[in-house]
């Protein structure tokens, strides 16, 4: 048990469930309207932040023991092909963040939430899967207007238009 205080990410798990706490212990203090929704995100925090340390501390092996069967093989330079696919997946993964951001200024969240879920199921993954992708980002586009728009009230589609 002593152990499992030691890692820097029980550490880390601990530091993020007081700092949810006291979100939610300083939503307390806001009027009942304006206060349900944060006080809503710092307990789905807490409660995920306490499932995460209650897996670490019911986990058998400690880290050591996982990391055991590597080999040399992933310390190998990787080739230029390679190194320019790479480079092209994280340019690409920008350019949709940052148009994604950009609509999202101009049309609001809604239109950010769409490009962003759809460009990353277009650009990427294997080519025979893209139309199921493409259908599971448009369904998680609704599914975030009809949570925050509609149930908590947030107006997702203000933008400068």
């Amino acid at each position: 048990m002593k152990e499992k205080f030691a890692l820097f990410e029980v550490r880390c798990k601990l530091a993020a469930l007081a700092v949810f706490g006291g979100f939610y212990v300083a939503a307390m203090s806001l009027p009942p309207a304006s206060g349900q929704y944060p006080q809503l995100l710092a307990l789905v925090s807490l409660v995920l932040t306490v499932i995460a340390l209650a897996m670490d501390f019911g986990r058998k092996s400690t880290a050591q023991g996982e990391i055991g069967g590597v080999d040399d093989t992933e310390l190998m330079v990787l080739d230029p092909y390679a190194r320019r696919v790479r480079r092209v997946r994280f340019y690409k993964a920008w350019a949709i963040i940052l148009v994604a951001t950009g609509v999202g200024m101009l049309g609001g969240f809604a239109f950010s939430a769409l490009i962003l879920f759809t460009g990353f199921a277009l650009f990427f993954g294997s080519g025979e899967q893209r139309l199921k992708r493409l259908a599971i980002g448009v369904a998680m586009t609704v599914v975030v207007y009809l949570l925050f728009g509609v149930l908590m009230g947030v107006p997702l589609l203000e933008g400068l238009l």
